[in-house]
C-alpha cells in the first residue's frame, strides 16, 4: 500500500514538474508576444495529426513551437521570403470535431516543404498581414547585402 502511494505521489510530482517547466518555457519563448496556432505534424490519417502550439513572429521569420514540449527550439521555422499560402479551408471531417467553427486551415508552401496551420480567423488576418508586409526599405536593404 505504501509503495503504491509513493508511486502515485512520484507520478503526480513528475506531472507537476512537467507542467511548470512547460509554462516557464512558453513564457520565456513568448516574451514579445505569441499567437495560438495548431500545426499538422502527420498526414498518415485524414484529419488527424494536429498538435497545439504557438507561433512567435520575429522580423522575417515565424517560429512555431509545440505547446506541450520541453524543447527550446521551434518545430517549424518559416521564412517570410519564400512562404506562400496555397490553400485556405474550413475544418472538415474529423477536424470539425477538434476545432471550433471560427478556425481556418492554411496550407503553406516554402523551400523547407509544406505545412498546414490552423488558427482563428483573426489570427489568419494577422498572419496574412505579416506575410505580405515588410518594413519600408526592406527590399532595398536586402538587395544591397
Amino acid at each position: 500500500m505504501l509503495k503504491a502511494l509513493l508511486v502515485v505521489a512520484a507520478l503526480a510530482a513528475a506531472v507537476a514538474v512537467f507542467l511548470v517547466l512547460t509554462y516557464v518555457r512558453r513564457s520565456f519563448l513568448s516574451r514579445s508576444g505569441s499567437v495560438a496556432m495548431a500545426a499538422r505534424l502527420s498526414r498518415h490519417m485524414e484529419g488527424r495529426g494536429w498538435a497545439p502550439g504557438f507561433a512567435v513572429y520575429e522580423s522575417g521569420t515565424l517560429r512555431w513551437y509545440r505547446m506541450f514540449s520541453l524543447a527550446f527550439g521551434p518545430r517549424y521555422l518559416l521564412s517570410r521570403h519564400d512562404l506562400q499560402v496555397s490553400d485556405r479551408r474550413k475544418p472538415a471531417g474529423p477536424e470539425a470535431q477538434i476545432f471550433p467553427p471560427e478556425v481556418a486551415i492554411l496550407r503553406c508552401k516554402s523551400a523547407a516543404g509544406e505545412v498546414e496551420l490552423a488558427m482563428t480567423t483573426s489570427a489568419v488576418t494577422g498572419f496574412l498581414s505579416w506575410l505580405e508586409a515588410a518594413p519600408p526599405g526592406a527590399a532595398f536593404y536586402s538587395e544591397r547585402d
